[in-house]
C-alpha cells in the first residue's frame, strides 16, 4: 500500500507474527491499550467500504483473467484466432508474434482495464485520487505500450521454446528470465517510471528537507547522496502519502512524494525515509531480486506440471494436442495466473515480514534525530493510513492473502510500544 506501493508477501505467520505479539526482547510491551490508529467515525465508515471494494477487485482481477482464459480455450476462440493469423503469414515466428500480441491486447482491454477503470472510478468518489479520465486512460494506453514492447517478444520466445525443448522449455525460459528481472530492476527508475510520473530533485525544492535527510543517511550508512534523492509531483494525480525505495546500483534511489513532503511533519517524513533506508541496509531489495529468481524457478515448474496435465484431461476439449503452439501457450497462461493466485499468500507473508523489520528499523535510526521516535512512528502511520483510508481492522483472512504490508493499526500499536531504549531493552540494529 504505502512505503512501496505496488507495488503488487509463509513467513510471517511464524517470523513476523511472533515479532508482533511478543517484540523478542527488543521494547515491545504487551500491555493493553487503546488503538494506535485512529479515524473520524465517518471517515471510519468510508474506510469499511472502500476496503470492500478494494478486496471485491482485488479478488475480482485474479478469478475474471482465470474465467477470460478458460473461456478463449472452452469456446474455441484460441484456436480460431491461431486459424486467423495463419491466413495473414506462412512464417511461423511471425504468427507467434501476432498471436502474442493479440492475446495480450485482448486480455488487457477485457480483463486488466475493466477492473482498472472501477477502481479509479472508486478512488475518485473516496478523495484519493484526482486524476481526470483523459488522464487515466493516456496512463493505460502508456501501460499497454509497455506491456506489449516487453510481452510480445517474451511469449513468443517461450512459444519457440515449447517447440525447441518440449520437455525442459520451462527451464529455459527460467534462465532466460533472470536477465530480464535484473534489467527491470536497473531500468525501472530512470525509464519507465518518468514515462508515468515527473521526477526532480529533491534538493531543489525542500533543500532543508535535504540537509535533515542526510543526518538519517549518515546515522544509517546507507551513503544515498542528495543527488539521488527525488521528489514525485503525485499531487498532479492524487492525495496519497508515499516514499519509497527503487533501483540497483546505479540507478539506487529513494523517492519521496509531494504530497509526502509538504503535508506532514519533518520527523514523520525523516521516520519514511529511515525506513526506506532500511530496506537498504538490511539487502531487502537484493533479497527481492533473488527472491523473484528462486520464486520464478519454481513457479514455471508446476506450470508446465499444471499445464500438462490439463492438457491430458483437457486437451481435446480445448484444441490443445500439444503445449507447442499458440493455443498451448494460452493454457500455460491459465496455469500460470491460477497457481499465482493461489500462492499468492507466500510473497506477500515474505513482503510483511521484510515491512516490519523495516519498521523496527526506521524507528531506531531516528532515535536522537528526532524528539520522540514513538510518537513520531504512530503519527506517520496516521497519517499515511488516512490518506489511503487504510481500514483499521481489515479482516484476518484479507489481510493474510492479500496485504504486502502489516495493517496499519498493527504498524502503529507496534510502534507505540517500541522503546528499546529503555532499561532491559536493547535495540536491534542499533547499539545505545
Amino acid at each position: 500500500m504505502y512505503f512501496s506501493l505496488k507495488q503488487r508477501r509463509l513467513v510471517r505467520n511464524t517470523f513476523c507474527g511472533i515479532l508482533f505479539s511478543s517484540g523478542l526482547g527488543f521494547g515491545f510491551s504487551r500491555a493493553a491499550a487503546q488503538p494506535a490508529y485512529r479515524l473520524a467515525p465517518e471517515k471510519l465508515a468510508e474506510a469499511v467500504r472502500l476496503e470492500h471494494i478494494r478486496t471485491a477487485l482485488h479478488f475480482g482481477l485474479e478469478i475474471w483473467l482465470i474465467v477470460a482464459l478458460f473461456l478463449l480455450l472452452r469456446l474455441g476462440l484460441c484456436a480460431a484466432l491461431v486459424t486467423r493469423v495463419q491466413g495473414w503469414t506462412r512464417r511461423v515466428w511471425m504468427q507467434s508474434l501476432l498471436f502474442s500480441y493479440l492475446l495480450i491486447l485482448v486480455l488487457y482491454c477485457v480483463v486488466e482495464l475493466p477492473i482498472a477503470a472501477l477502481g479509479h472510478r472508486a478512488m475518485l468518489a473516496y478523495g484519493i485520487s484526482i486524476q481526470g479520465w483523459p488522464g487515466w486512460l493516456r496512463d493505460q494506453a502508456l501501460m499497454l505500450g509497455f506491456v506489449i514492447l516487453i510481452g510480445t517478444p517474451v511469449l513468443a520466445f517461450i512459444q519457440w521454446l515449447t517447440r525447441w525443448s518440449p520437455r525442459r522449455y520451462w527451464l529455459w525460459a527460467w534462465i532466460g528470465s533472470v536477465p530480464l528481472i535484473l534489467l527491470g530492476a536497473l531500468i525501472l527508475p530512470s525509464l519507465i517510471d518518468p514515462a508515468f510520473n515527473h521526477f526532480e530533485p529533491l534538493v531543489l525544492t525542500h533543500p532543508e528537507l535535504v540537509q535533515q535527510l542526510e543526518r538519517v543517511v549518515a546515522r544509517t550508512g546507507t551513503n544515498i547522496p542528495p543527488e539521488r534523492m527525488f521528489l514525485m509531483r503525485a499531487s498532479e494525480k492524487g492525495n496519497g502519502l508515499n516514499a519509497y525505495v527503487t533501483g540497483l546500483g546505479p540507478t539506487r534511489r529513494i523517492v519521496v512524494w509531494d504530497t509526502t513532503a509538504d503535508r506532514i511533519p519533518q520527523d514523520e517524513v525523516l521516520f519514511i525515509f529511515a525506513h526506506e533506508s532500511g530496506h537498504y541496509v538490511l539487502h531487502h531489495v537484493a533479497l527481492g531480486v533473488v527472491l523473484g529468481i528462486v520464486g520464478t524457478l519454481a513457479m514455471l515448474w508446476m506450470t508446465a506440471a499444471l499445464a500438462e496435465w490439463l492438457v491430458k484431461r483437457r486437451g481435446n476439449r480445448w484444441q490443445v494436442h500439444s503445449l507447442a503452439s499458440p493455443v498451448g501457450l494460452t493454457l500455460l497462461l491459465l496455469a500460470l495466473f491460477a497457481l499465482e493466485a493461489i500462492t499468492e499468500p507466500v510473497g506477500n507473508s515474505i513482503s510483511r515480514a521484510m515491512e516490519h523489520q523495516a519498521d523496527i528499523y526506521g524507528q531506531e535510526a531516528i532515535h536522537g534525530i528526532v524528539a520522540d521516535p514513538q510518537s513520531t512512528a504512530v503519527n506517520a502511520f496516521n497519517h499515511l493510513g488516512q490518506a489511503w483510508l487504510e481500514d483499521p481492522h481489515p479482516s484476518a483472512f484479507v489481510e493474510f492473502w492479500t496485504y504486502d504490508h502489516p495493517s496499519t493499526e498493527q504498524r502503529a500499536q507496534f510502534a507505540a510500544h517500541y522503546d528499546p531504549w529503555v532499561p532491559g531493552a536493547r535495540p536491534r540494529y542499533f547499539s545505545k
